[in-house]
């Protein structure tokens, strides 16, 4: 049940029931309220209008209403969230700080606002992952950034924000938001059972506008796109042509080179090397490899990979952890 104080208020209709209320400031405004108290049998009230919380704290505190007032102040909500977002900040700064030994040119301030966009939307890539993300791009040469695996596009957030931060170079994200590619063999039955459960109520097709929604306004103009591909038809595509026109971020030309590849697409071992296969001949010296889901409970695809690449390339790594479940590895010439 709801209430208002506008006869034609448009949130009436996600309510069962809707009456309305004089202004807080009518001297008729807490006879009206008692009266629907009384009449509808309204024990708690929630208010998220400031003025108005606080008429309704001194009504209770006066005796004219007996009632719960429910719910935290909404100016000290917002202050309460944002001391808590900007300590955490303040943590992932200082690891952003040591893992590039005090290079990264990141403030608190930008690595708050990144984590604040960023896990606002739809993903796994969890903060401690982002900032080693935000992190890498602190030695990262220049060239085209490139991501495998996009979904609602929180990591591409993230890749974009520091491209352009950094102005390593265009970005490309790649996915086919396909439900039929983005099945899953090397898992356990449950697992695909979850997949498939998940499509039924939003197939992948339907992450691609949410995308959209979430990365038209941080893609620099001319230096973000994507491919609504497999990810060896987007490599062709990506080396033969080395530009992306879309309606929504239009052209944006590539120089064949990798500074940061994120892989992170369908997690079967035969994907994740062809992934690999592909895209790794192209980084350049100095360029970083996220590997997501080296630790996955419900595979081991990206682990045998890593693991592989791990023991043969060794002698080219120059830099290697793991950070939020993902294999980070930083190759040298």
């Amino acid at each position: 049940m709801a209430a208002s104080s506008s006869r034609h208020d448009p949130a009436a209709r996600k309510f069962e029931q809707w009456f309305f209320l004089p202004s807080v400031h009518d001297p008729d405004f807490s006879l009206r309220l008692s009266e629907a108290i009384a009449r509808y049998r309204i024990e708690r009230i929630f208010c998220p209008v400031p003025v108005a919380n606080v008429v309704l704290h001194r009504l209770v505190a006066e005796g004219q209403i007996s009632v719960s007032i429910i719910g935290e102040f909404p100016i000290r909500r917002h202050v309460r969230e944002h001391r808590k977002l900007m300590d955490e900040a303040t943590a992932h700064h200082a690891f952003v700080q040591d893992l590039t030994e005090r290079k990264s040119p990141l403030s608190v301030i930008e690595v708050a606002s990144v984590l604040r966009q960023s896990l606002g939307i739809f993903g796994e890539s969890d903060a401690n992952k982002i900032a080693a993300m935000m992190a890498i791009f602190a030695d990262a040469p220049r060239g085209d950034v490139v991501e495998i695996g996009v979904l609602a596009g929180r990591s591409a957030y993230v890749m974009a924000s520091m491209a352009r931060r950094h102005e390593t170079g265009a970005v490309l994200v790649v996915d086919a938001w396909s439900t039929a590619t983005a099945a899953q063999r090397d898992t356990a039955p449950d697992f695909q059972a979850t997949l498939e459960q998940w499509a039924s109520v939003v197939p992948m097709e339907g992450f691609f506008e949410s995308f959209l929604v979430s990365l038209l306004p941080i893609a620099a103009p001319n230096q973000f796109n994507y491919l609504a591909l497999a990810s060896s038809e987007a490599h062709r595509v990506w080396l033969e042509r080395r530009q992306v026109t879309t309606p929504q971020f239009g052209q944006t030309h590539y120089t064949g080179t990798i500074s940061v590849l994120h892989i992170d697409g369908n997690h079967d071992y035969e994907n994740v090397r062809e992934d690999c296969d592909l895209w790794l001949p192209r980084l350049a010296p100095g360029g970083w490899l996220v590997l997501d889901d080296y630790i996955w409970f419900h595979g081991d695809g990206p682990r045998r990979v890593g693991d592989t690449l791990l023991t043969e390339a060794r002698v080219r790594i120059e830099r290697a952890f793991v950070c939020g479940k993902a294999l980070f590895l930083k190759f040298g010439a």
